[in-house]
């Protein structure tokens, strides 16, 4: 059976991430996000081509997808770090890692990310929220923290 993580994993492997300088960047298609140094983290999932009957999970498709990217490097706001330090996000690398990952919430479950930070960061997927059900991983490409996400509706909600 192919599941909602099997197609988010289909989805990271087939469809690559574009990183490139924001003046350059020309697609409209695609979910953004815009790093400090002036570079687009473009992640583009077309619609399935297959004929509908063919396709795996043509009955579930995913309502949307996102992206967020922010540079591994940069420091911690210790604000957010504070309220997040039971999260283990006093590493800096954990603490961006829950931050793109609480983020691609906050796109795909329009939640301002204010809201969110308030509360407790995203750390394990799926997470329920408004809806939906949403699927993400987080990796590296470079300097860059990424986190991809894909949600689904649904009528359950999680507390």
């Amino acid at each position: 059976m192919d599941t909602r993580a099997d197609r988010l994993s289909r989805a990271v492997r087939e469809h690559g991430l574009l990183i490139e300088a924001r003046l350059d960047h020309r697609c409209e298609a695609g979910a953004h996000s815009y790093l400090a140094d002036g570079r687009v983290v473009c992640w583009v999932v077309p619609p399935g081509r297959r004929p509908v009957a063919e396709a795996v999970g043509a009955d579930d498709p995913p309502v949307a997808h996102a992206v967020d990217a922010e540079h591994g490097r940069q420091p911690v706001p210790p604000w957010v770090a504070s309220r997040w330090q039971a999260q283990g996000a006093g590493d800096p690398q954990r603490f961006w890692d829950l931050w793109c990952a609480t983020e691609v919430l906050a796109k795909l479950a329009d939640v301002p990310m204010v809201v969110l930070v308030a509360g407790a960061p995203v750390t394990s997927s799926p997470v329920r929220r408004d809806g939906l059900e949403v699927h993400w991983v987080v990796r590296r490409v470079a300097d860059v923290v990424v986190a991809q996400g894909l949600a689904w509706t649904t009528t359950t909600e999680v507390t």
